[in-house]
Protein backbone atom coordinates (compact mmCIF):
# COMPACT_ATOMS: atom_id res chain seq x y z
CA UNK A 1 0.00 0.00 0.00
CA UNK A 2 1.39 3.16 -0.87
CA UNK A 3 1.60 6.17 1.11
CA UNK A 4 -0.55 9.24 0.70
CA UNK A 5 0.45 12.79 0.84
CA UNK A 6 -2.23 14.84 2.67
CA UNK A 7 -1.46 17.09 -0.24
CA UNK A 8 -3.46 14.32 -2.18
CA UNK A 9 -6.74 15.49 -0.46
CA UNK A 10 -9.05 18.46 -1.51
CA UNK A 11 -9.88 18.72 2.44
CA UNK A 12 -6.17 19.12 3.56
CA UNK A 13 -6.04 22.05 0.39
CA UNK A 14 -9.33 23.46 1.57
CA UNK A 15 -7.85 23.80 5.07
CA UNK A 16 -4.49 25.28 4.29
CA UNK A 17 -6.22 27.93 2.31
CA UNK A 18 -8.65 28.24 4.95
CA UNK A 19 -5.69 28.90 7.77
CA UNK A 20 -4.41 31.34 5.09
CA UNK A 21 -7.56 33.85 5.82
CA UNK A 22 -7.92 33.12 9.11
CA UNK A 23 -4.22 33.93 9.41
CA UNK A 24 -4.88 37.08 7.40
CA UNK A 25 -7.98 38.33 9.46
CA UNK A 26 -6.50 37.37 12.92
CA UNK A 27 -3.39 39.95 11.79
CA UNK A 28 -5.61 43.01 10.58
CA UNK A 29 -8.79 42.72 12.57
CA UNK A 30 -6.29 42.93 16.20
CA UNK A 31 -6.13 46.61 15.71
CA UNK A 32 -9.97 46.57 15.61
CA UNK A 33 -10.41 44.22 18.38
CA UNK A 34 -12.59 41.84 17.18
CA UNK A 35 -12.01 38.17 15.57
CA UNK A 36 -12.41 36.53 12.31
CA UNK A 37 -16.12 34.88 13.38
CA UNK A 38 -17.18 38.35 15.13
CA UNK A 39 -16.28 40.05 11.43
CA UNK A 40 -18.72 37.64 9.39
CA UNK A 41 -21.39 38.64 12.19
CA UNK A 42 -21.32 41.62 12.11
CA UNK A 43 -21.09 41.71 8.00
CA UNK A 44 -24.00 39.71 7.89
CA UNK A 45 -25.62 42.50 10.22
CA UNK A 46 -24.58 45.43 7.51
CA UNK A 47 -26.65 43.19 5.30
CA UNK A 48 -29.53 42.83 7.25
CA UNK A 49 -29.67 44.92 10.44
CA UNK A 50 -32.23 44.55 12.98
CA UNK A 51 -32.17 40.66 11.88
CA UNK A 52 -33.96 37.92 14.58
CA UNK A 53 -31.47 36.02 15.83
CA UNK A 54 -32.32 32.56 14.73
CA UNK A 55 -32.20 33.65 10.96
CA UNK A 56 -28.62 35.15 12.00
CA UNK A 57 -27.43 31.58 13.16
CA UNK A 58 -29.12 30.13 9.59
CA UNK A 59 -26.91 32.99 7.36
CA UNK A 60 -24.07 32.42 9.45
CA UNK A 61 -24.60 28.47 9.49
CA UNK A 62 -24.17 28.22 13.23
CA UNK A 63 -25.70 27.09 15.86
CA UNK A 64 -27.78 29.06 18.62
CA UNK A 65 -25.22 28.39 21.52
CA UNK A 66 -22.06 29.28 19.29
CA UNK A 67 -23.80 32.53 17.96
CA UNK A 68 -25.10 33.55 21.54
CA UNK A 69 -21.30 33.51 23.09
CA UNK A 70 -20.14 35.48 20.12
CA UNK A 71 -22.79 38.02 20.66
CA UNK A 72 -22.26 38.05 24.26
CA UNK A 73 -18.80 39.17 23.24
CA UNK A 74 -19.19 41.72 20.76
CA UNK A 75 -22.07 43.48 22.95
CA UNK A 76 -19.71 43.62 25.71
CA UNK A 77 -17.18 45.13 23.22
CA UNK A 78 -20.58 47.84 21.95
CA UNK A 79 -20.55 46.46 18.52
CA UNK A 80 -23.60 45.08 18.52
CA UNK A 81 -27.19 45.18 20.53
CA UNK A 82 -30.10 42.72 21.39
CA UNK A 83 -33.52 43.99 21.57
CA UNK A 84 -36.62 41.89 22.14
CA UNK A 85 -38.94 41.48 18.94
CA UNK A 86 -41.91 43.42 19.52
CA UNK A 87 -43.67 40.64 17.25
CA UNK A 88 -42.27 37.72 18.98
CA UNK A 89 -41.84 37.46 22.55
CA UNK A 90 -39.48 34.45 22.12
CA UNK A 91 -37.10 36.62 19.49
CA UNK A 92 -34.70 38.91 19.75
CA UNK A 93 -33.32 41.23 17.17
CA UNK A 94 -29.82 41.55 16.64
CA UNK A 95 -28.59 45.16 15.78
CA UNK A 96 -25.51 47.09 15.00
CA UNK A 97 -24.30 49.23 17.60
CA UNK A 98 -22.74 52.54 16.61
CA UNK A 99 -18.82 51.24 17.36
CA UNK A 100 -19.54 48.81 14.54
CA UNK A 101 -21.58 51.58 12.12
CA UNK A 102 -18.09 54.03 12.57
CA UNK A 103 -15.75 51.58 11.76
CA UNK A 104 -17.69 50.36 8.65
CA UNK A 105 -15.47 51.37 5.86
CA UNK A 106 -12.20 50.12 8.03
CA UNK A 107 -13.69 46.30 8.27
CA UNK A 108 -14.80 46.49 4.45
CA UNK A 109 -11.31 47.66 3.37
CA UNK A 110 -9.79 44.66 4.91
CA UNK A 111 -12.22 42.50 3.53
CA UNK A 112 -12.25 43.61 -0.32
CA UNK A 113 -8.23 43.99 0.30
CA UNK A 114 -7.97 39.91 0.58
CA UNK A 115 -11.16 39.39 -1.71
CA UNK A 116 -8.92 41.46 -4.31
CA UNK A 117 -5.56 38.91 -3.37
CA UNK A 118 -7.43 36.03 -4.22
CA UNK A 119 -9.12 37.56 -6.90
CA UNK A 120 -5.61 38.80 -8.73
CA UNK A 121 -4.65 35.00 -8.61
CA UNK A 122 -7.19 34.13 -11.32
CA UNK A 123 -8.33 35.25 -14.69
CA UNK A 124 -12.18 36.50 -14.41
CA UNK A 125 -13.83 33.44 -15.93
CA UNK A 126 -11.88 31.32 -13.03
CA UNK A 127 -12.22 33.18 -10.51
CA UNK A 128 -15.98 33.40 -11.16
CA UNK A 129 -15.42 29.00 -11.26
CA UNK A 130 -13.96 29.09 -8.04
CA UNK A 131 -16.53 31.43 -6.62
CA UNK A 132 -19.29 29.40 -8.49
CA UNK A 133 -17.76 25.93 -6.53
CA UNK A 134 -17.13 27.49 -3.56
CA UNK A 135 -20.97 28.32 -3.10
CA UNK A 136 -21.86 24.95 -4.25
CA UNK A 137 -19.36 23.22 -1.39
CA UNK A 138 -20.55 25.54 1.28
CA UNK A 139 -24.38 25.05 0.48
CA UNK A 140 -26.13 23.24 3.52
Amino acid sequence: MSIISPSHYICFKLSRAMRKVQRYYEVNLVPLEITAVQFYVISSLWETDGIKFKELAQKLSMDGATLTGILDRLERQRFVTRKDDPEDRRSVLVFLAEKSLAQRDEFRRLAETLDNEIRDQFNSQDFATFSRMLDQIGQD
